[in-house]
Parts: C-alpha cells; structure tokens; sequence
C-alpha cells in the first residue's frame, strides 16, 4: 500500500471516528465530496489545519471547523466560492494569504481548485460533524445576569426593600444615618421627581399636617413636571439630539426640524405611565403595530433615527442603532462583537449580524408620517412640501428607472469587468463613492460577480458555456445542446468564435441584454420618432443636443460634450483642465455641427472659426480652464435656475460652457441638414456659480463680429435672455465664456434652452417627406411591438428583470448609485424637505420613522467587521444568550417587531432588570448595578442582587409600569435616610470601609445637574414659561425661559454652559453623567448672562418693604423657610453695600440651593 493510500485511510479513519451523526445528503453531493475533497484536505490541509495543529486557529477537519473559522473568520460560504476565504488562499491571489503555503507544499492544481469552487457552490456538503473540534468560547450560562429573574422571600409587612437591605447591613455590622427631616425629604422627592424645587404651598401642606410624604409622592407623580423631568435620563440612554452631524452641517442645516417630536413622545409616555413593555416595542417598530398613520406614538421610532450620520456610511449607522438599542433595553455591549466574538461576553459575531439584518432591513422613509392637526400657520409648510416631495419622488423614479436601464444597457461592460478584473474594494463601499456617469456602479459589479460565481457550473442552462470557455475557448456546440444550454447563447458563441475572457464576457452581455431590450429599443425608437416630428415640427434646434451628439432633433447624450483642449468628443465631466494651447483654434471632425473650440488667453482677436476669421476686442484671460462644452450643467455648479425656471428638468437642456472656452457652430451645416434659412438664436443666460462667489463675461458673435457681450455676471442673481437674428448669409455661431473681474472661479455659463428657430413659415417638402417617412416607420414598429413574445419566462431576459438579478435594487437605495453630480443635486432635494420645515416654524408635527425596506436584507458575517469580506450567511433573529428557548428567526420582514417582542418578553431576565437598576440610580445616585448600560461578564453581581430581582418582579407584576415603583422606592426607609454622617466613631469607620456607600447606609449628597440648576434659577426667580412640547429654543439664548429638556441638543458646536456642566454626550448612549468639580462652574455663576438676569428678576420681585422683610421674602422664595438670626444680620450687611441683585446671585449660588441633601 502506497503511502498516499496509507496517509488517506488513517486519516479518513480517525475523521469517521469522531464523527457521531451523520446526516443524510443528496447522495451525488456526498460523492462529490468523497472522491474530490476529502483527498483535497487529507493531503493538502489537515498537516496544519487539523487536531494536533490549527495554523491561525482554522481547523478543516471538520464542517464545524471551516464554519468557524480561524483568525480571519470563517473559511468557506456555503453556496458562494467567490465570497469564501478558503478559495482565495488557495489560487493565491494574496501574496499574504495563501494555501497550502509555497514553501511547505505544492499549491492546488486548476482543477482540483475548481473542484473545490464546485463544492461550495453546492453547498459545501461536508458529513463530518466535528464533534470532536474544541470550543473556547464564553458560554456565559452561570453569569448572574442571564438567570431568571428570581423572588426573594420578603415579609408580608413593612417594606420589602428595608428588609433586603437592612439584611445585608446587619451582617456587615453597619449602622444607618436617621430618617430626613420631612422639609429634606420633601426637596429630595421634589427634585428626584420633577428636577424643581418643592412648592411653598405642597410644603406648607406637609408643615400643617394636611399632606402625608405618601399622598406628596402621589401628587408629585401626577404632575406633567415628573414627565419632563424622567423623560430626559431616557434621552441621556438614547443618545437624543436635535442636532445632524457633518462637516458641511452649520446653520439651519444642522437642524433636524421634527427630532423634537421623540423627546415630547418621551415625556408624555412617563406622564402617562406606558408600561415599559408598549415603551420598548414602540421605540423599535411601531410602525408595526397597527396604528393608525398619524398616530403621535410613531414618534418613539426617534430612538432609530436620531443618531449620528457618520458621513452616510450605512455600516456605521447601524453599529450605532445596534449599540443604543442593546445598551439601552438589554445592558449588554453588542457592538463589541461587529469584528469578532465579543472579548468577554458570550456574544458572538454571527448575532451581531443577525441584528445587523434587522436593521439594514429597515430605512427611513423621505416622508415622514404627520402626526399632529393643521393650523392656519402650518397650510403654507404643507402647500410647499407636498410640491417639492413631488419633485424628490418624480426625480428618484427618473433616477431610478434610468440607473436600471443604464446597468442593463452596459451589461457587457460588466460582464468584462467580471471575467478580467479581480474584485476592488469600492464594490463593497457603499458610501464615499464620486462616479462619474459613464463608470460602472461598483455595487452592481459586484452583484454581477456574486452572480456569476453562482452560476459558473457546467450544466447551468445559461452560464453552462461561460463555465467551460473561461477554463478552455473552445467551441463546443453539440455538448452545449445536450446539456441544454440555452441556443441564444449558442448561436452568439459559434458566431463570434471569442478567444480571449474578455471577447466571451462582451458576446454574453450582448446576447442578455438583446433579449432584454429588444422591446426597450423599440418603444426608444418610437420615442426618437415622436420627439422628431415634434421638434421638425417646432421649427427649432436644440444646440445643446448638437453639442451631445446628435443633430439639434434627436441624438444628444446627456453629458457629453468637446474637450476645449483637443476638439475630442467627451462622454464625462471633470475639473480643471490642463492646457498649453489657449488661444489655439481647433476644428471639431467628429461632429459635423460643431466647427470647433478654442480656449482664449493673451489675444484679443483669436482666430474662432475653421477659415480663419478672427474676432474682435475680447478680454484677455489666465487661460484657466474647467470642464469641456457639455450637453449639461458643468462639473461642480451650483444653480441650474435662471429667472425662476430649473433648466435641469425634464423638458428642458442645458449647455454649459464654464469659464474659459468658447464653441463655434456651423450654421450653414445646421440649415443644410433641417433644411430652413435664417433662423434666431434664442437662450436663457445665467451664471450657476455660488452667489456672491463668481463672476463671468459671456460673448456672442456671429461670423466673428459680436452681437452680444454682457460682463460681470453675477452666480446664481444675473440672467438674460438671448434673442439674436441670424442673418442667411451667417455661417458661424461663436459663444464665449471668459472669467469676470474676479478671476476664474467657479464662473459656469450656463445655456437654458439654447436653439436657433427658423421662424413660423409652413413646414417645407423636404421636412413633410420626412415627417411622412418617420410615420411609416413607426407604424411598422409599433406592429413589431405587438408581436414580440413576453418576457416574463425569457430566461436571458429574466437575468436583468427579476429582483434576484444582479442588476436590481431597491428604489430607495438609488442614492449610492449616482453619479456624482446627481448625488449632489439628489442629496440637496432631500436635505431641501428639513429646509422647508426649518423655515416654517408652524408646520404640524412629523415623527421621524422607519418602515421596512423593500427587500429584506440577506445578513451575512462581514469578516473582521470588513464589508468587503463577505462570510457565512446569518437569519435575522435574538441574541443566543437571551434566548432561553432557543434562537429561532424572526417572522417580519425586517425582523424588528421580532426583536421588540424579544426584547420585551417576560422570560427575557434583562430588560426587567436594566430598567428597575437606571430607576435606582436616578433616585440614589449610585445604581445597584456598577455599569447600568453593561451587565455582561465583566460586571460583578451586585451587592444587592435580591433588591435588583424583587424590584424587576414589582414591575412585571404592575404592568411594566414605572410609577408603582418610585412608590415602593420612595417609601422606603433605605431612601429616608439623612445625608448627614454624624461625626461618631462608629460612622467614622463606617465611612472608611464604605466610602462609596455601596451598602446605601445613608443618603448621597448630590449636586444638582444642569436642567435642575437652570430649571430652579428659572422658578425661584419666577421666570419660568411651562409651556410644554415642541419646537426647541437656543439653551444660550436670553428669551428662552422654558424647561432646559425643551432647549436644543447640539451635536458638535456645543454650548459651553453645556459642557462645563456634565451634560449628557449626544453621540452616544449615556448610562451615567460625569460629574466634574472645576472653576469654570462657579465663573458661569458668576458672569453668565442667565444667572445675571435670574438675579435682576428674583431682586424685582422682593417687593418695595424693608430689608428685613425682603430678605425675609428673598428664603422663602430660594429656600422655602425662613432666614434664621445670623442669616438676617449678614443679608442685611451686604445689602448696605452692594446692589440687592448681587445679593440675590450670592443666594443662587449656595450649597443650600446646589444640593440635594
């Protein structure tokens, strides 16, 4: 027995050994696999790839082994060669990746390679089940947190919180401070529950007997002011801002005009008690929940779509959403796992992207549902928004269907690209991308590879020719019928005999896109007809067509233009160009319309036509020049608008002519081909560079003589319009664009409409014959059209019509696909729709939802976090780890109502338990559990872990609602409990062994945070405006006395009265503010305008009585009692100096009013 025999019947043995089950396959699969590549592994992989090595932690020893992959993620795509790790290791495409390695083994031959892409294109049907394959990972199953939630025995009376906790501290031998006084007690709920201090006339409630603390808590939870006061620690979680993010996002532009309606469906959802529960499932898919359209709970969906844009990288954004959502409902940090297993936690990858599924199958609709009533100042914002949401969709259609179109049209162009070009990164970024509108669409190449890569297999009935010629050019017509190849196909092969890759990609992307667009081309040539006769017809010439290609009726392409620099025909845009020829005349060959171009400098009277003639008196210029003369807006314009009228949309042209350049057009060529005499010259001129930026002097001439010269056009404000007699014997048109006073700039002529009309006299014979030839024609096409067979069992034609095809996306997706003039313009109407809502200040509420996309999206592993490195597919479903009864896939399209119900199911031990802990914290200072937004692995049980379940059990069994709970928290004994330490021995050592009193013997002192300072200045010194909801006001601005929750939340110029107080980050959920003691705090009190005018307003309403009585008067308003002897005597010294309104800033600033005892 040989010693390969030998070495393969071990191998096999041990493998067979340790396989357990073995489930049943399609038996040729199983073959396949035996006899291919099983061999292929046993002598080419296992060495270093096997139990007793397993070189970058990847075992391929099993399918368990090659699902999870090593150190650069999994190793195969079942179903996707050209995606899986394995393929590109062995054809060595990476100098740094390959397999087996040059200098320990032979590399795999051409055949065995294509084994192995045929195998996994079946589905990488593999019968070891690797049982034997050892796990390092987290399971997680003890961590305390993932426990069910569990009910502590509790005493049936007094409250359950004293005895769980006063257990703890008996055993650690602590001492607890007193009870609060009733007026301490009182400022503490007041401030915990509505962020203001307590009421002269509660107090005096409570002094007088009439009030018991139970029914004060009560009637503190009944007021709007608790709304508005818990709404914003859920906003710090939801990383809440009014604010967009961007370099260019300054002004009005920054201003997300409607974020406002989450933060008021916040406050009116603790006003309302919702149960946490509704709360959860309506900030992740009440879209999904049967409400009606304008219902004001589709706001809650703020919590997606309220984040960061991170420059429009779609990846980034749903990191982001993964991070807020989990962090904020479950505790858990699954954002850690977007590159690999999480380092700690028992998360893996594949449930990242499983969640990333859910959310990249959701996206923001362009209009947003209204969710609040007209009113007389809000019709004119509906009026302009309904017209200009006209134009966004009736554009986005125009794209759309274009793009298609176009990604059809060029599918040979794809298929080269597939077929002689290994796979670019740019594929995959789906963001970043500046095309120009001849290139391929990177995303759609990319689509054409998977696709082919999934079709490159011998009998595919389509790509069954493709598979054996790329590997060998040979015809072979008789095995391709036999295999039922398609005779299309066929016939297109055995035609063109292609020798080369690319020669067999160009006759396949001909023959699919002929048998999609033989009726595409018909109804364009019935279009091309209609549009002749209509502009035989108008009697006119389109110069801009000319100028594209065609001959002023039909023809032109949309962005093609002349190079100023060579006379060449273009088919792009671009920037600045560099020449050495101004003032060089040179004739245009390629277009018999066009006599020629010519950049003007240093001469005044340049030769501007093919015989010689020369102009006269035009300025001389730097000889700079932008972009070619163009059939559309030149490369970076600002404005397509002149005097009111958008010349970029349909039914109209544009011919661009940027500064410096000028085109001659031969007139006696043009009559000669529509057959009139004379003629007018007529356009619209404007200047599309940036108002108060650019300048431009436009020149006309007619055989060298000019006609019209207008200077110093201002962008976007000067326009004309041109009407200039063309006399018979004319020959040469001549437009010059030259820069203004300012020098070149982006100084863009821009030519709405330009033509030459010959008049109003009857149509000719020439033209009637014409007309009558066009009809006929179409009339034979149109019987055509009636004729040919559908298409919707075509399998060519299917290719690049079904939704499965490589060709097709989303409508909604048509953003990452333009050109990058078309983004620009595309992005500028959308970002209009804010502009109009920011300008109306009346416009009714919108909420700023999501709703599923079109098409679901496929999740599949991106390999070390890289989009560009596609792994193993994932479902759409929950987190293992938080699933007790297994992890099944979520039933909605998008899988986000899954994912809510998930996360808000009674058996989740989670959600409960991170809810009841920010409730704690918000109402102790310090939470039960160290990290509220992390209770993985790395966070210990807390002290009080029974505490944590028996609060997390009162609020299942209230109804997930909160205020039952800031009942029980509140009337406990452990929340009485004075901040005082006494100055003992025993508290002393207290102290010390506590110092952070995790054992909650006494109360925390807190410093009150800036919604409770500014709030308090604003009511003590009676300014306050409880007007509730809506639009935002400056937080810096002097009329904004309202609540600090309805001031505007930036995101990158931010306030420094905000920063200096600890506000919460808006980039990112906030489990817990910072508390910081510095300088700039006390120097904001005393130099801040605000505290100035809250000093000047508490000083003006002290009244006109002694010192004494004001005084008096001063504590009862700051303090609610009055000043005690000493108090007097120093208020009343000071006063004898200073200015009362120093006297009552002094008053703002104390301990007394800056903390919570």
């Amino acid at each position: 027995m040989n010693l390969y025999v030998t070495k393969y019947l071990l191998t096999a043995i041990a493998f067979w050994a340790t396989s357990q089950t073995v489930i049943a396959q399609d038996n040729s699969k199983l073959e396949f696999f035996e006899k291919k590549i099983r061999p292929i592994f046993v002598n080419h992989c296992i060495d270093c790839h096997g139990p007793d090595e397993a070189s970058g932690k990847l075992r391929l020893d099993s399918r368990k082994g090659w699902l999870t992959g090593g150190e650069r993620g999994p190793a195969i795509v079942p179903g996707d060669p050209s995606s899986s790790l394995l393929i590109r290791a062995v054809k060595h495409t990476d100098a740094t990746f390959k397999m087996p390695p040059s200098d320990n083994s032979d590399p795999l031959s051409k055949p065995q390679i294509r084994d192995l892409e045929e195998w996994i294109r079946r589905g990488a049907v593999d019968p070891r089940d690797g049982t034997n394959v050892a796990t390092t990972k987290i399971t997680g199953e003890d961590h305390w947190a993932f426990q069910p939630i569990m009910t502590p025995e509790v005493p049936a009376d007094g409250n359950p919180i004293d005895f769980l906790i006063d257990r703890i501290l008996s055993k650690q031998g602590f001492r607890t401070t007193d009870k609060a006084t009733e007026r301490t007690l009182a400022r503490r709920m007041a401030f915990d529950l509505h962020g203001l201090p307590p009421s002269s006339e509660m107090l005096n409630r409570l002094e007088d007997g009439k009030l018991t603390i139970a029914g004060y808590i009560h009637e503190l939870l009944q007021s709007p002011r608790y709304g508005e006061r818990w709404a914003r620690h859920w906003l710090d979680v939801a990383r809440y801002s009014d604010a967009k993010d961007g370099v260019l996002m300054y002004g009005d532009a920054r201003i997300r005009p409607f974020a406002y309606t989450y933060r008021d469906y916040v406050i009116r959802s603790f006003n309302d008690d919702k149960p946490f529960t509704d709360f959860v499932r309506e900030q992740i898919a009440a879209d999904k929940l049967g409400l009606t359209a304008d219902a004001p709970e589709l706001a809650a969906m703020g919590l997606l779509t309220l984040g960061r844009m991170f420059d429009n990288n779609p990846h980034d954004v749903i990191d982001d959403q993964i991070d807020t959502v989990t962090r904020a409902f479950l505790g858990l940090t699954v954002s850690c796992a977007r590159c690999h297993d999480h380092k700690f936690d028992p998360i893996p990858t594949a449930d990242y992207y499983s969640l990333y599924g859910v959310f990249a199958s959701s996206e923001k609709p362009i209009q947003q549902p209204r969710i609040a009533a007209i009113d007389t100042s809000g019709e004119a914002y509906e009026t302009e928004l309904k017209g200009h949401l006209e134009s966004v969709f009736n554009t986005q259609s125009s794209h759309y269907q274009r793009t298609l179109d176009t990604a059809r049209d060029r599918t040979a162009r794809y298929l080269v690209q597939v077929a002689t070009t290994k796979p670019d990164v740019s594929e995959t970024a789906v963001f970043f991308l500046s095309l120009l509108p001849d290139q391929l669409r990177p995303p759609i190449t990319y689509q054409w590879r998977r696709y082919v890569a999934q079709h490159d297999f011998a009998d595919d009935p389509v790509f069954g020719a493709w598979h054996d010629m790329m590997q060998d050019p040979v015809l072979r017509e008789d095995a391709w019928k036999k295999r039922g190849i398609d005779q299309r196909i066929i016939d297109a092969l055995v035609a063109a005999e292609p020798k080369t890759k690319a020669d067999i990609a160009q006759v396949y992307g001909e023959t699919i896109r002929g048998a999609w667009a033989k009726e595409k081309d018909t109804h364009s040539r019935i279009q091309q007809i209609d549009q002749t006769i209509a502009a035989i017809e108008k009697l006119s010439v389109d110069l801009a067509g000319i100028v594209g290609g065609g001959n002023g009726l039909t023809g032109g392409t949309k962005g093609h233009g002349i190079h100023p620099g060579t006379g060449a025909i273009t088919e792009k845009g671009i920037g600045f160009i560099e020449l050495t020829n101004q003032d060089t005349y040179l004739p245009v060959e390629a277009n018999p319309f066009v006599d020629g171009v010519f950049v003007p400098k240093s001469l005044s009277n340049p030769i501007v036509t093919s015989t010689g003639i020369k102009a006269s008196d035009l300025p001389s210029t730097t000889g700079t020049v932008w972009d070619y003369v163009r059939n559309a807006p030149s490369e970076g314009f600002t404005s397509n608008v002149i005097d009111g009228i958008d010349y970029s949309t349909e039914g109209n042209q544009i011919l661009g002519l940027h500064a410096n350049k000028g085109v001659t057009f031969d007139i006696k060529a043009i009559r000669s081909e529509h057959g009139f005499t004379g003629g007018n010259f007529k356009a619209a001129l404007g200047n599309g560079g940036e108002k108060g930026q650019t300048q431009l002097d436009f020149h006309v001439l007619v055989d060298g003589k000019t006609v019209v010269q207008h200077l110093n056009i201002k962008g976007e404000e000067d326009y004309f319009h041109l009407d200039i007699s063309l006399p018979e014997s004319a020959r040469f048109l001549t437009l010059i664009s030259t820069e203004g006073q300012r020098g070149i700039s982006h100084d863009q002529a821009i030519l709405g409409n330009a033509r030459i009309e010959y008049g109003k006299d009857s149509l000719t014979k020439t033209q009637l014959v014409k007309i009558e030839a066009l009809k006929a024609e179409r009339k034979q096409l149109e019987a055509d059209l009636a004729n040919l067979p559908s298409l919707d069992n075509d399998q060519l034609a299917q290719i690049l019509l079904s939704t499965d095809g490589p060709v097709w996306f989303p409508k909604s997706k048509i953003y990452l696909f333009l050109s990058r003039q078309e983004k620009d313009a595309y992005r500028g109407m959308l970002n209009t729709i804010d502009s109009i809502a920011v300008k109306h200040a009346g416009a009714a509420a919108r909420a700023m939802t999501m709703v599923d996309s079109e098409q679901p999206y496929a999740p599949v592993i991106f390999q070390r976090g890289d989009a560009t490195m596609r792994g193993n597919p994932v479902p759409r479903q929950f987190l293992a780890i938080a699933s007790p009864d297994g992890q099944r896939p979520f039933e909605d399209p998008s899988g986000r109502l899954g994912l809510a119900n998930a996360i808000s199911a009674e058996n989740n031990p989670l959600t409960a338990r991170v809810w009841v802990n920010r409730i704690w914290m918000h109402h102790f200072g310090s939470p039960l559990v160290e990290n509220p937004s992390d209770f993985g692995l790395r966070t210990k049980q807390p002290i009080y872990h029974e505490v944590l379940d028996y609060l997390a059990t009162q609020l299942i069994r209230h109804g997930w609602r909160t205020k039952p709970l800031h009942k029980l928290i509140m009337n406990s004994s452990v929340y009485q409990r004075a901040s005082l330490i006494p100055e003992t021995e025993t508290f002393a050592s207290q102290l010390e062994r506590d110092p952070g009193n995790q054992y909650f013997w006494h109360a925390n002192r807190r410093r009150l945070d800036l919604e409770q300072m500014r709030d308090t200045f604003l009511v003590v010194s009676g300014q306050l405006n409880t007007t509730m909801y809506g639009r935002p006001a400056s937080i810096t601005s002097t009329d904004n006395l309202r609540r600090t929750i309805y001031s505007f939340v930036e995101r990158q110029n931010i306030p420094n009265v905000v920063q200096t107080f600890d506000f919460a980050n808006a980039d990112t959920s906030t489990a817990r503010r910072v508390q910081t003691t510095v300088p700039q705090q006390a120097l904001y009190a005393l130099n801040s305008d605000f505290v100035g005018n809250a000093a000047t307003a508490l000083a003006n309403q002290l009244g006109e009585g002694s010192d004494k009585e004001k005084i008096i008067e001063l504590y009862r308003l700051v303090f609610s009692r009055p000043p005690n002897d000493e108090e007097l005597a120093l208020g009343a010294a000071f006063v004898e100096q200073m200015p009362w309104e120093q006297y009552t800033q002094v008053i703002l600033m104390t301990n007394e009013l800056m903390f919570i005892d």
